[in-house]
C-alpha cells in the first residue's frame, strides 16, 4: 500500500479508522501536507541558522523587501502572523540588535521598523548559504514544475487573502 510520503506512515484517528491515502481527495492531503511542511522547512531551517530563527529571519526579509521602512502591521500582515506574534518576533531582532523600532511620524499608534547594520551583516554573511539552501530544496522540482508550484501556490494565498476577508 502506498501513501502519502509526508505523513510517512498510516495514521489512525481517534476510531481506529485507517486512512485510504490512495484513494483520499488530494486536497485533503496537500492540507495536511502544507502544514507539515512549514513545521519541518522551519525546523531545518532554525537548526541551520545562526544568530537568528526561521521567523526572525522571514521578519527581517519581508522588512527589507519594503521601499521606506513598514509598520509592524505591514509586516504582521504579509508574513501571515497575528500583530501581537510579530510583536513577540521583533522585540527579538530589536534586543539582538538587528532592528530599530521608531515610532511613526503620522501616526502615534505606529511603529516604524528598520534593520541596523548588524542585520545586513547577518544577510550579507548567510546569503549564498541561504540561497544554497533554498536551490537545494527545489532541486526535487523541475524549472516548469517550480512555475506550477508557485502558480498553484499564488492561487492559494489569493484565496486565503480572500477567507480571511470574509471572516472580518
Amino acid at each position: 500500500m502506498q501513501y502519502n510520503a509526508y505523513i510517512g506512515i498510516i495514521v489512525r484517528n481517534w476510531r481506529d479508522t485507517v486512512y485510504d491515502f490512495e484513494n483520499m481527495d488530494k486536497r485533503l492531503i496537500a492540507y495536511v501536507n502544507i502544514f507539515i511542511c512549514a513545521n519541518r522547512l522551519q525546523a531545518i531551517m532554525d537548526k541551520g541558522m545562526r544568530d537568528i530563527t526561521a521567523k526572525q529571519w522571514l521578519a527581517l526579509t519581508m522588512i527589507g523587501a519594503f521601499p521606506e521602512p513598514p509598520t509592524l502591521k505591514d509586516i504582521s500582515e504579509i508574513s501571515g502572523v497575528t500583530h501581537q506574534s510579530m510583536r513577540q518576533i521583533v522585540d527579538r531582532l530589536e534586543e539582538k540588535g538587528l532592528i530599530e523600532v521608531i515610532p511613526d511620524k503620522k501616526d502615534k499608534r505606529a511603529v516604524r521598523l528598520v534593520r541596523t547594520n548588524a542585520a545586513e551583516e547577518i544577510r550579507a554573511r548567510d546569503t549564498e548559504r541561504n540561497y544554497g539552501f533554498v536551490f537545494e530544496f527545489f532541486s526535487c522540482l523541475g524549472r516548469e514544475e517550480a512555475g506550477t508550484f508557485c502558480a498553484a501556490l499564488e492561487k492559494l494565498c489569493n484565496k486565503l487573502n480572500e477567507l480571511k476577508e470574509e471572516q472580518k
